[in-house]
């Protein structure tokens, strides 16, 4: 009988030195990401193919994502100053360097109305030189279009495609399905010329380079090699992406 009482007291001594070990081991780490509400990539409601690719690599229980849905002027200053973790959807040459991961998680895929004039010359990205250019709010395609031209950006898109109809401006860049969705709507018969795939901007997630940031980018970076070696990268657009295809990435 002594010995059984003895063998308790060895269990719960053994379950009373493991216990905060386990709990140790199994404790939620956070990750603070912040991002634009982007139907499709990252919305509130817990959706978009940012969303997706940041669960897949930091899954649950192991990891809490808590996101913060800011204007992208916002962001850009939240990840300059390191008071985030992690920013989603920003281009090259925006931030430093070394925050950005390893591979673009995805390949922007940006179309043009144009005047009939302008696209009937229409070579490259190059023959917006010296033009009036206009987009919506926050796209930034002047950031890294390397061509001196006339750019403006603004919160009504309707309008925008109102003047390249009319002739006031020559360009709108902007997304096909939006543009052609408007054209219904427009002051009178369109006139403008859509030419597909203009630009196509890689888009990362960016790391600042705290000891954190760098562990969390490390892990990213892994679980995006991974995913593009798998196809879940092809799986996980096309779910959250499905009126157009994802471009490949370069080798």
């Amino acid at each position: 009988m002594r010995s059984w009482r003895y063998l308790v007291v060895i269990l719960c001594t053994c379950l009373l030195v493991s216990t905060p070990w386990r709990a140790a081991s199994e404790e939620v780490e956070e990750i603070t990401v912040v991002t634009g509400n982007w139907p499709g990539y990252s919305t509130p409601d817990g959706k978009g193919y940012y969303l997706a690719l940041l669960q897949s690599a930091f899954p649950a229980p192991k990891w809490k994502i808590s996101i913060d849905f800011v204007p992208f002027s916002r962001a850009l200053y939240m990840v300059q100053q390191q008071k985030v973790d992690v920013g989603l959807g920003f281009y090259i040459d925006e931030v430093k360097p070394d925050y950005y991961c390893d591979l673009p998680v995805e390949v922007d895929q940006v179309d043009a109305a144009l005047t009939p004039e302008l696209a009937a010359i229409w070579q490259d990205i190059n023959s917006l030189k010296k033009k009036k250019v206009k987009a919506m709010l926050e796209y930034r395609y002047d950031t890294f279009i390397k061509v001196p031209m006339y750019y403006e950006e603004g919160s009504d898109l309707l309008q925008m495609l109102n003047h390249v109809n009319n002739g006031k401006i020559d360009a709108v860049l902007d997304y096909k399905r939006s543009l052609q969705g408007l054209a219904s709507q427009l002051n009178r018969p369109q006139q403008y010329v859509i030419k597909e795939n203009v630009l196509n901007p890689e888009v990362f997630f960016v790391f600042p380079q705290t000891p954190k940031g760098k562990r969390l980018k490390a892990i990213f970076n892994g679980a995006m090699a991974r995913m593009a070696e798998s196809g879940e990268l092809d799986r996980l657009f096309q779910a959250n992406i499905s009126y157009r295809v994802r471009v490949p990435l370069a080798n």
